[in-house]
């Protein structure tokens, strides 16, 4: 029990960082291009995480497994940030939004083939009960007028990655620590992005006022939110961090009111209430025993 309120902790700094980091990142796009954003709050992230992973270096199990799965874990989080900047490309970020909400299942899916991480049919009805969450959230600005039908394929890919990243990250996250892991995946990532010329020509004309929006969007996203989820896997199962961090779309909202001034309808408030609802009864006394034992 004292492991899983851990666990609890780490995901609300999770959800606090997921919540904020989509409004620095959306100001830093309205003068610069995609990819280079990316590459510039990885550099950020980077060095936010410098310091805590020199401290925990000697954490870490050094060995040829996890280096190799690590790299693998960088991979895919390169996948899944060049996918979705493709499917933003090409579809209303709203359906991407209610897209890339498959990666909860995915992740689900994979941890319970390659981690034997018991899911019960309890976490599959909060799973169910966070997307009519979200679906409620957005349905009176849902837009269908997709571009191309390949901005599925390209969400369905993000969300593959991600969930790749996280059943990866979660099969060494006893052997490296989550920030060594960070700084480790951050650095193959500025190195593969960086063989985009687009990045090399546009990182040098970033201002300072971009580099200050980038700076915040990385800190509160690849530092702050994806270190904090990596030590909540250390708690808790997939399945379960998962449904914790999902509640991150109605913190957005009322970051985006009060910094944008964006009301909030009540659609969205609904769609809140049921997915706050998901999470709790997730976490209520009385789980599946076999399903706790995975996070002991």
């Amino acid at each position: 029990m004292y492991n899983q309120k851990k666990g609890i902790f780490f995901a609300m700094l999770a959800v606090l960082g997921g919540g904020i980091y989509s409004i620095p990142y959306r100001l830093s796009l309205d003068t610069a291009n995609t990819l280079t954003v990316i590459w510039g709050i990885f550099l950020c992230a980077f060095l936010f995480s410098l310091p805590g992973a020199w401290i925990a270096r000697h954490q870490t199990k050094y060995s040829w497994k996890v280096a190799g799965l690590a790299l693998v874990t960088s991979v895919a989080g390169v996948i899944g940030n060049y996918s979705i900047c493709q499917a933003l490309n090409l579809a209303s970020p709203t359906l991407m939004v209610l897209l890339m909400r498959s990666e909860v299942i995915i992740a689900m899916v994979l941890g319970w083939i390659f981690l034997k991480e018991f899911v019960t049919v309890r976490i599959f009805l909060a799973v169910f009960l966070i997307i009519i969450g979200i679906f409620v959230m957005k349905i009176d600005s849902l837009s269908f007028e997709i571009k191309e039908w390949s901005a599925i394929l390209w969400a369905f890919s993000a969300a593959f990655g991600f969930a790749s990243m996280q059943v990866l990250a979660k099969s060494i996250i006893h052997e490296i620590h989550p920030q060594v892991l960070n700084i480790f995946r951050l650095a193959i990532a500025l190195a593969l992005i960086w063989c985009v010329e687009e990045v090399r020509v546009g990182i040098p004309s970033l201002n300072i006022s971009e580099w200050i929006w980038i700076a915040m969007a990385a800190f509160c996203g690849p530092f702050l939110g994806r270190v904090a989820f990596t030590y909540t896997l250390r708690y808790l199962t997939i399945s379960k961090a998962n449904i914790f961090v999902s509640f991150a779309p109605v913190l957005t909202l009322l970051f985006e009111f009060l910094v944008f001034g964006t009301l909030i309808t009540w659609f969205e408030t609904l769609g809140g209430v049921i997915m706050l609802a998901a999470i709790i009864w997730i976490f209520m006394p009385g789980l599946n025993t076999n399903a706790e034992s995975g996070e002991k």
